[in-house]
């Protein structure tokens, strides 16, 4: 008769449960993304778990579930009904915008983001035919010690001529607090993809970015009197026509980069049945996880 040697218990696979511990506690302690709600809707607000009407409301404000490559995608649908000369007591250029927005109240510094899917129909315009005037945008208030809104960072898409509406040139654009106007953007579009914006209040400037590119930077001394993000919108423009916008990754992170903001929700994208691990161990978490697999099928030999 043989006899074989059976090798002793792994003793790894404990410490490596421990360890494994350590990594989910730590990632969850240094994770910088919140993702916002996905897309629930409230009237009339305020609300930090629900979305609620800021201006005027838009016909649809909804989870349209997965398109374009992304999940939890939000359609926000412009309808001719709700054009100006329609509303009633809301007539008038003002409530043209029309969006939700959702409150936040984040001290510096903080990002937020969002990132709008602009199709190519979008690049082709007409004096002539205003239907195919297309403006969205990443609205936010910021405001000061005494709770005050004061500030307006917006950063969006527009195909609208400045004057006129119809004909205008598609282009990315950021507010201008001070002086009330927009400031349009050298960045060229990208067609039939997703355009991922996001804004930094730092505590003294704002920084708004295309991606990770920054594109504007807000000095103005008002700015370091600014205390707090207290909400973050999504709103589209009624030029009297339908359509629909769409946007996704809604969320913000303070003391972070869009960098990483980014990096934190581009797992969230991938349309699968498996917990995908996220945040800035992640890489670590996953790679554990195999070893952690690969431990269980040994023992089970």
């Amino acid at each position: 008769m043989t006899y074989k040697t059976i090798p002793p218990r792994s003793r790894s696979f404990p410490a490596a449960l421990a360890f494994a511990a350590v990594l989910v506690t730590l990632s969850a302690t240094t994770a910088h993304a919140v993702p916002l709600p996905t897309f629930p809707t409230v009237e009339p607000g305020p609300s930090t778990t629900q979305w609620y009407p800021d201006r005027y409301r838009p016909a649809g404000f909804a989870n349209a579930g997965t398109l374009f490559g992304r999940n939890n995608v939000l359609a926000i649908t412009i309808d001719d009904a709700d054009a100006d000369g329609l509303r009633g007591a809301f007539n008038g250029g003002f409530y043209n915008t029309q969006g939700r927005k959702i409150d936040i109240d984040a001290a510096p510094p903080v990002t937020w983001i969002g990132s709008l899917y602009i199709p190519s129909a979008w690049a082709t315009t007409n004096p002539a035919d205003p239907t195919l005037t297309r403006r969205s945008e990443l609205w936010a208030t910021l405001s000061n010690a005494t709770d005050t809104p004061t500030w307006f960072p917006i950063i969006g898409f527009t195909n609208a001529n400045g004057t006129t509406f119809n004909g205008g040139t598609p282009r990315y654009r950021v507010w201008d607090n001070v002086n009330g106007v927009w400031i349009d953007l050298a960045q060229p579009v990208a067609y039939d993809t997703w355009t991922n914006f996001s804004v930094t209040f730092t505590g003294t400037t704002i920084e708004y970015r295309i991606g990770t590119t920054l594109v504007h930077t807000d000095t103005d001394p008002t700015v370091a009197t600014l205390t707090v993000l207290s909400d973050v919108m999504f709103q589209a423009y009624n030029f009297g026509y339908d359509y629909v916008a769409n946007w996704s990754y809604a969320g913000y992170g303070r003391a972070t980069t869009s960098a990483q903001l980014l990096a934190e929700f581009q797992p969230l994208a991938v349309n699968t049945s498996v917990p995908v691990p996220v945040g800035p161990l992640a890489p670590a978490l996953s790679a554990l996880a195999i070893a952690l697999a690969a431990l269980r099928l040994r023992r089970r030999r």
